[in-house]
């Protein structure tokens, strides 16, 4: 598909179908999922995640040129996460709340608020409300105040509602999407503040993350960030190595070193090698550390971070045969995922291609809009019309 149908696509069938389906203009801020008739789904609670990855889209959507429709709903998001998601006593974000926004789940998470971080940087790129800087710096103060650990590196995975640290498994997922948000509002700001943040997270990659001898990821670490020593600490999952090679990629650009751009090869190979369905190419939820398939269902969401780790393989070496990997993994994905109905994209399939999730989640928005973008941005600005 070419960069106008993938444009096309985005602003014309899905954003459109989440403007009208998944905004949940009674209670506000959106639907954590859509039903197959696109009703709202059962889920009863709205996520944090959720809703700043939909502020994310919209802006996104704003960005590439859509009309007042998606500042609109940006802007509903934006509203919603300050009048029900804040914690105007403690600060920083509730981690969920009732569907009428009344606070849920009280506790203070770094995974979600590095999503906050990421849509306050494109939500300014869209609407240039300097009041989405503050909230992302005033955010980082707090992780800085309470989660950052001073010993081992990286931030905790969470604390409670007055910011107590909470126990609990350390996971370099949270890490990689701080990472992305680090990089992302360095782009709107240029402060330094952001980027030096992401040269720790580069170190923890490298010091921590990254299995040398095998090139592959980890995913659960105990407090000191070895391996975690039960049957989590072999987990690995591809999806999260083809996002690492992207944001590697985005990191090169940003820092001007492209010293990473090694490791980002060697992670490719590996997610690439292991972590790839040598049937129909598409890639599967989990595997580990021995190479072996634990889950070989897939999930949306790898088969995006695919498409970004390709694109940024293109548009640092324009190859023929990475522009056709490319165009394969889009072609899987619009074939196997999308459904032909409404254009909505359905979210986990078998390994025979059979969808068998029932719910459209929203946080999968993000996941696309995301990729089809950046394949926009790399293919309009590398190849001839």
């Amino acid at each position: 598909m070419s960069p106008a149908g993938l444009k096309q696509h985005l602003l014309e069938e899905l954003l459109p179908l989440w403007y009208e389906h998944g905004i949940d203009r009674e209670r506000g801020g959106f639907h954590p999922q859509l039903a197959r008739g696109l009703r709202p789904g059962p889920r009863d609670y709205k996520r944090l995640v959720s809703q700043t990855r939909q502020i994310y889209a919209f802006s996104q959507a704003a960005l590439l040129g859509a009309p007042a429709w998606a500042r609109e709903a940006a802007a509903h998001g934006f509203e919603f996460l300050n009048a029900r998601l804040w914690d105007a006593r403690h600060g920083g974000f509730f981690l969920t709340t009732e569907l009428d926004g009344q606070p849920r789940d009280r506790r203070k998470d770094s995974y979600a608020h590095a999503f906050v971080l990421f849509a306050m940087a494109y939500y300014y790129r869209a609407t240039r409300d300097e009041e989405a800087l503050s909230i992302a710096s005033r955010t980082l103060d707090l992780l800085e105040q309470h989660l950052a650990d001073p010993v081992h590196g990286g931030f905790l995975e969470s604390a409670s509602e007055s910011w107590e640290p909470l126990s609990a498994v350390r996971r370099q997922n949270p890490h990689m999407h701080l990472l992305e948000a680090f990089l992302a509002l360095h782009g709107v700001t240029e402060e330094p503040r952001y980027l030096e943040h992401a040269h720790a997270i580069i170190r923890l990659l490298e010091e921590r993350f990254l299995d040398a001898e095998q090139g592959c990821l980890g995913e659960y670490f105990t407090d000191d960030w070895k391996p975690y020593p039960d049957a989590r600490g072999q987990v690995l999952e591809p999806g999260h190595h083809f996002e690492w090679v992207w944001l590697l990629h985005g990191y090169a650009a940003r820092s001007g070193s492209d010293a990473v751009l090694g490791h980002a090869d060697r992670i490719f190979r590996f997610g690439f090698q292991c972590g790839i369905d040598p049937d129909d190419g598409g890639v599967f939820d989990e595997i580990n550390r021995r190479r072996e398939v634990v889950r070989d269902t897939k999930r949306l969401w790898p088969q995006t971070e695919l498409i970004k780790a390709l694109v940024a393989r293109y548009e640092a070496q324009p190859e023929a045969e990475t522009r056709a990997r490319l165009q394969q993994a889009l072609d899987y994905c619009f074939t196997r995922y999308v459904d032909p109905t409404h254009h909505g994209w359905n979210d986990h399939i078998t390994r025979a291609g059979e969808v068998f999730s029932e719910y459209m989640p929203a946080t999968s928005v993000y996941h696309v809009t995301l990729a089809l973008s950046e394949v926009i941005r790399v293919l309009e600005s590398t190849e001839a019309p």
